[in-house]
């Protein structure tokens, strides 16, 4: 696949293979690297190093952080210690078969499928055809066209099915606008959310319906559809295989919470009409939708052996504007749901958890009053580099079962790329809406796996 180079499209024949290899495709993405590395190295060393300062001496004032600093010790350890119990007990799960139920006769409901869709003219027809080669026939799509300056809603239109309906709609930018308006003209009892680059097996809906015996909403497991394409699509793929799938796996199987992705995540109408839908001024919509339903006590299981495939982003500049609103829409939420936190307890580190960013960038403040001269008296707990250590195990075992040598190979890579946040903060005021972080799709070839790993 030849990918249009906008900036770097001069220099030998081996840069130009090197850099696409790491989808480093622009010098915004040369930017982004360097500063991404930079603050994953400082944030080794006051991980591992001998400066932990708590108090600062000049020779004018004495600044005392004792307080302050336990306060973002023992809040980072919380953070921690949440995300590495479900990278464990997703681990255990993991040898767990999926769930099995009976099939659904002789009732088979409706399952309505909304696509929102701006300027995917070169995805859209791949999961329309999907669509039309599913085992299970009783549904309906459809295709939200928002605001479109391409072809979308014409080659949406050319996919000849009486069960696709596609809608041209022009107005407020952003996905849950989109997904509202195709909520008016659904019929089913079962929603299923597909971004336009989806690609999904002939028997994801077979698979999928069973589950609402169960589940009022469930969140399909999502794969890459281009995890080959170069090393950033092969991280973001070994990411979500590692982190995300374990998260998934544990807080289901423990009944605790399930958080529904942007793609394949599914509904019953009723329950999305209870909660009110999607909140349209919010960027992260997805994960909003989920703490609506769990404050409503709604149980949202995850279906391991059900898969979506998605794009990964494929270079530097699309994946930070990508984080980024991700970032921004979870302070969003963060926000809005501050004052309820007494009602999920049980999803506290989740929502916490994108302050770390802010308790590394603290640590960085610390460091620089020392290098200014201060002297300190300091306090280190051991138990860092142990938790760290059994963290580092836990994924790489992960990343062996997921993706074989190959995923354990690229561990210590890895493990960089974990750090991607300390950067992304920086990119977050310049998403102000929807409208500044569309990612762009190619149409890339899948391989489709029925494995139920």
């Amino acid at each position: 696949m030849k990918i249009k180079r906008n900036l770097l499209n001069t220099g030998t024949a081996f840069y130009n293979k090197v850099s696409q290899k790491f989808g480093v495709l622009t010098r915004k993405d040369v930017l982004f690297g360097i500063s991404w590395i930079s603050a994953s190295l400082i944030f080794f060393y006051l991980t591992f190093g001998e400066i932990k300062p708590v108090v600062f001496v000049l020779s004018f004032i004495i600044l005392d952080l004792t307080v302050i600093s336990y306060i973002i010790v023992y809040l980072s350890m919380f953070i921690s210690l949440g995300w590495i119990f479900h990278l464990t007990t997703g681990l255990i799960f993991f040898f767990k078969k999926p769930e099995k139920f009976k099939p659904p006769n002789p009732h088979q409901p409706l399952v309505s499928m909304l696509i929102p869709a701006r300027n995917e003219e070169k995805v859209i027809k791949n999961l329309l055809e999907d669509l039309k080669k599913q085992t299970y026939k009783n549904w309906e799509a459809i295709v939200i066209a928002h605001n479109c300056t391409d072809q979308t809603y014409e080659i949406a239109v050319s996919v000849k099915d009486e069960r696709i309906k596609v809608f041209k709609f022009n107005g407020n930018y952003g996905k849950p606008v989109a997904l509202n308006y195709g909520a008016k003209h659904v019929k089913g009892d079962i929603v299923v959310v597909f971004d336009a680059d989806a690609r999904i097996d002939h028997d994801f809906l077979e698979k999928l319906v069973p589950y609402f015996q169960k589940y009022d909403a469930v969140q399909t497991h999502i794969a890459s559809s281009n995890s080959n394409m170069n090393m950033l699509t092969a991280l973001t793929d070994l990411e979500w295989a590692v982190f995300t799938d374990s998260v998934e796996r544990s807080a289901s199987q423990l009944g605790l919470f399930t958080l529904l992705g942007g793609t394949g995540q599914a509904i019953k109408y009723s329950a999305l009409k209870d909660v009110g839908f999607w909140d349209e001024n919010i960027l992260v919509e997805d994960y909003d939708l989920s703490l609506k339903l769990i404050e409503k006590r709604y149980k949202i299981g995850y279906a391991p052996d059900v898969k979506v495939y998605d794009e990964k982003p494929y270079k530097w500049t699309l994946f930070f504007k990508q984080r980024a609103r991700w970032l921004r829409g979870d302070f969003q939420v963060l926000k809005k749901y501050v004052k309820k936190l007494h009602k999920i307890p049980h999803v506290w580190h989740i929502l916490l958890s994108h302050l770390s960013v802010a308790l590394c960038y603290y640590g960085y403040t610390l460091t620089i009053l020392y290098m200014l001269g201060a002297t300190y008296y300091s306090f280190y707990f051991p138990f860092w580099f142990w938790l760290w250590l059994f963290n580092v195990g836990i994924i790489a075992i992960r990343s062996l079962l997921k993706k074989g040598v190959r995923g354990l190979l690229m561990l210590p890579l890895f493990l960089l790329f974990s750090y991607h946040w300390l950067v992304v903060c920086w990119y977050v005021p310049k998403i102000k809406n929807w409208k500044d972080s569309k990612t762009e799709h190619l149409g890339t070839t899948v391989i489709f796996k029925t494995t139920n790993s």
